[in-house]
């Protein structure tokens, strides 16, 4: 039995949320990279250790979620991930040397992690008991968070002392959203066994855990170095240096938007081949840019350019079963757990433009492994 409309619609709302938390979240701290810079005294290589710190908790929390899924639910682990996540926030304004900033960022990944797994399975769970799609849509709500954690974060900037008031005030404000909503997200009745450990893919799903991989060492490293990128390479002042990552933000969300209308029209492997040229050109055009303006361009393009891969890949993936979907997330860790050491030792020996080119060539592997996968002509 259907549950009302008017129910629906609720754990709809209250699933679209702790989406927009996540996004939040992820892009408070990306917008405030070069604040914490200072703050911790890091170099570009402990940023890598810092950032890998952060993706070993990311990938080790994933037997204990299954088991959390496994015993309490969704709506019980979203909400305990959650809270977790949100209050890492705090610490991250306290962090006197890398060594502190990694333990703190270990817990923040984990919180990430967690809560990521837990609500693709609210929304999935959802999309079950309405026999309706609805994934699109609250992935779309995370693109909403990050563009508005980035926009604030780029406002916060130009307070030289607001690092400690911005991120205590967003970590009040949204430990209120997710306790507000945590009502109305979808509760199962019954809660299937769910099996422990990591599960690689195989067969025709290993291409899609392929560009899943690939697909978040861009968004991480673009996300975690684009600030960097805008004070240091492209020589942006203080308050600007946000702008970066705003507009990469602002573009992954105004693509996500249409996807689900381009996907009838185009397929699913088109739009990722030529979204991985369009991106690389983006990336291109950032690296040599002779002013801010010019990369801002660029990363606009290439925020349009990978929009749509994350989207794609787990919907497909989806389809595939949850032993799928969860295997190609676990690829999706491990690729933002590799690739932020390498970005960190490339940035150290060959400044910033050798680390984007790093990101320039996972781009083009997108639309080579997305042109191999069979299951995107599904």
């Amino acid at each position: 039995m259907r549950e009302p409309r008017s129910t629906v619609r609720k754990q709809l709302a209250a699933t679209a949320t702790v989406f927009f938390i996540l996004g939040a979240v992820v892009a408070t701290w990306a917008s405030r990279i070069p604040a914490i810079w200072d703050l911790s005294n890091l170099t570009a290589v402990t940023l890598g250790y810092v950032l890998l710190g952060k993706g070993i908790g990311s990938l080790s929390i994933m037997p204990v979620v299954a088991i959390t899924l496994g015993k309490w639910g969704a709506k019980n682990s979203t909400i305990l991930f959650g809270f977790i996540l949100i209050s890492t926030l705090i610490p991250m304004t306290m962090a006197p040397d890398w060594i502190f900033l990694t333990a703190v960022l270990f817990i923040c990944g984990a919180g990430i992690g967690g809560f990521n797994v837990s609500i693709n399975a609210l929304a999935s769970q959802l999309e079950v008991s309405t026999g309706r799609s609805h994934m699109s849509l609250v992935h779309a709500f995370f693109g909403v968070g990050n563009f508005a954690g980035a926009l604030i974060g780029t406002g916060m900037a130009g307070f030289v002392s607001s690092l400690a008031g911005h991120f205590w005030g967003i970590a009040a404000v949204l430990t209120v959203v997710l306790l507000l909503v945590s009502r109305f997200l979808p509760d199962e009745t019954e809660k299937p066994p769910v099996r422990t450990g990591f599960k690689l893919p195989h067969g025709a799903v290993l291409w899609l855990g392929v560009i899943c991989f690939l697909a978040a060492s861009i968004e991480d490293s673009i996300s975690n170095w684009v600030g960097l990128f805008f004070s240091d390479h492209l020589g942006a002042p203080e308050r600007l240096v946000p702008v970066g990552y705003t507009v990469y933000a602002g573009s992954l969300l105004a693509m996500r938007l249409v996807g689900d209308r381009l996907k009838p029209r185009f397929g699913a492997k088109n739009l990722l081949v030529s979204g991985s040229v369009v991106s690389s050109l983006g990336i291109i055009s950032a690296i040599f840019a002779p002013n801010v303006v010019v990369g801002i361009l660029g990363f606009i393009t290439a925020g349009a350019g990978v929009a749509l891969v994350f989207p794609m890949i787990l919907s497909v993936a989806g389809k595939q079963g949850a032993v799928a979907l969860a295997s190609v997330m676990t690829m999706g860790s491990i690729g933002g757990l590799i690739s932020q050491p390498v970005m960190g030792v490339l940035v150290e020996h060959f400044e910033l433009t050798g680390g984007f080119t790093f990101i320039l060539a996972c781009m083009l592997a997108v639309g080579f492994t997305s042109r191999k996968s069979k299951l995107l002509n599904d």
